[in-house]
């Protein structure tokens, strides 16, 4: 394990420093924190950081046992140690990197089944002759979250003619509102469950297949199913079809898993050729990732900042401001991408986390709306938080005055956190704001599918990177079971072991 300790004087040196000095004063130091790759360009010169401690991160890093471990993640060999299984996220980009064959060839073989169901599924030709209008995606965590983030990044490629609804959600009102003005006739759902246990996935493909049944009776609900799981007899059992069933991988995480046939919405909605778009990019930023000096890498770059906010300067949260009305559930994606995988108590080998040695808590909005709720809160409370600035060449170029002032207040606010305003006249206290305050700024090219690809892909290489320096395991996630399991006690009525208060509660709901 890489110590950390060795960060210490230098965080106690530059939380004294003036940030506005920083920047600018050491050419060498604002080229090391500008880095692009695979359309993305990231600037961190507005960080709390030299010349002297960048290079003790990237120090820390080589001391790590990172590359060995960057290697075995991309030969699909064990990273997931709790689970004694690979992490193969990757290998759904590139299954020619991996040791194993036949994971390789099984993975070659689902992707080109899914591309031909979408393909046909496009044409209506599961529907006994009605056209596609509706994919309805019913899945939760990373079976809804991340399918939800790249439908509405990617709204402007979808098919003309059908659109995706998702429903994830245990209130009925969530499918409800999925269905509001459905025809079954013309309505596909898509199942996208690992397990094919998850209760509330279950739940309600039931209600939806009870939906169909009102409508168009037992024989309508054929051919209008799809599923993607990790267990496809359990897909069988519950009546899906098998020709509809696309199964991944046991080593493919629910976080990680748009890659795989968990992404079928995606690709029944824009075409396989958009899907293997996202591949493509995210297959550049893995090249980039595995080939690139550490000097010059950019997931490794924003590892290392992540890193030093939260280990160095304890910051334990970090604000995502997507200047992009179609990025705005970016922020609500990397909370699970980043707190599932790096919000744990302990090591891979079981010792017991330092206190600020493991991922921030992160959160956020879409500019510039959110210039006008917590944005006070970042410029003036006491605390601060570091900001991660989202923002798109393509609308800073763009001819809609609109869009060039969206980014010009993208602009405005990483000047303004940094530089801060001495207050004036009567109201000098009020009004002071006292900066000092760290952002970095994330360019895209555009919002096009491989940008789109490579972002994802950026942000999972900068979180398996954080979690090599935590060494912690990014890829379980114990956390989530405790949870589930009580919740089946009280549905079974075994509520004994609870504490008063719960079993108080429980009464007065009627459960």
């Amino acid at each position: 394990m890489a110590d950390l300790d060795p960060l210490a004087p230098h965080a106690e040196r530059l939380s004294k420093a003036d940030l506005s000095g920083l920047v600018g004063r050491d050419e060498a130091r604002d080229q090391a924190l500008l880095l692009s790759a695979a359309g993305l360009t990231l600037d961190a010169r507005k960080q709390r950081l030299d010349a002297e401690a960048w290079q003790a991160l990237l120090d820390l890093l080589r001391q790590s046992d990172f590359e060995a471990r960057r290697q075995k993640l991309f030969a699909g060999e064990v990273v997931n140690e709790t689970e004694d299984r690979p992490a193969l996220h990757t290998a759904l980009r590139n299954p020619d990197r991996l040791k194993d064959a036949g994971t390789a060839e099984r993975i070659r073989q689902a992707r080109r089944a899914t591309a031909n169901f979408a393909m046909r599924a496009g044409e209506g030709e599961f529907l006994s002759g009605h056209p596609l209008k509706r994919v309805v995606n019913i899945g939760i965590g990373g079976s809804d979250l991340g399918p939800r983030f790249v439908y509405d990044a990617l709204k402007a490629w979808r098919r003309d003619g059908v659109e995706a609804r998702f429903v994830s959600n245990l209130d009925p009102a969530d499918l409800e509102d999925a269905l509001e003005g459905a025809e079954p006739e013309t309505t596909l759902f898509c199942v996208t469950s690992k397990s094919f246990t998850t209760q509330e996935t279950l739940m309600n493909a039931q209600a939806a297949r009870a939906w169909l049944v009102s409508k168009l009776g037992e024989t309508g609900v054929s051919g209008r199913f799809a599923a993607a799981t990790a267990a496809p007899h359990k897909a069988r059992e519950f009546g899906i079809e098998p020709s509809q069933i696309f199964p991944f991988e046991e080593g493919v995480g629910g976080r990680y898993s748009l890659w795989s046939a968990a992404g079928l919405v995606l690709e029944i909605v824009f075409g396989p050729e958009v899907f293997e778009a996202m591949h493509t990019g995210a297959r550049e930023m893995d090249d980039h990732f595995l080939d690139a000096p550490l000097e010059r890498n950019l997931p490794v770059a924003k590892a290392l900042i992540d890193v030093w906010n939260r280990a160095g300067l304890r910051k334990l949260s970090r604000c995502v401001a997507a200047y992009s009305s179609r990025l705005e559930r970016l922020p609500f994606y990397l909370q699970q991408l980043e707190m599932e995988s790096l919000g744990k108590s302990v090591t891979r080998e079981g010792e017991t986390l330092g206190a600020h040695t493991a991922g921030q808590l992160v959160w956020g909005g879409r500019g510039s709306d959110v210039q006008h709720s917590f944005f006070q809160w970042l410029h003036q409370a006491p605390a601060d938080a570091p900001v991660d600035f989202i923002a798109l060449k393509s609308l800073a170029t763009s001819r809609d005055e609109r869009a060039k002032a969206l980014t010009a207040n993208l602009l405005a606010q990483g000047a303004a956190l940094m530089a801060g305003r001495k207050g004036e006249g009567d109201l000098a206290a009020h009004k002071a704001m006292p900066g000092g305050r760290v952002s970095s700024t994330l360019l895209m090219d555009d919002l096009a599918p491989g940008a789109l690809g490579a972002l994802i892909a950026l942000h999972e290489h900068k979180v398996f990177t954080e979690a090599v320096l935590y060494r912690l395991n990014p890829f379980d996630q114990w956390g989530v079971e405790l949870g589930k399991q009580l919740a089946r006690d009280i549905a079974t009525g075994d509520v004994s072991a609870f504490d008063p208060a719960t079993r108080d509660l429980i009464a007065r709901l009627g459960l």
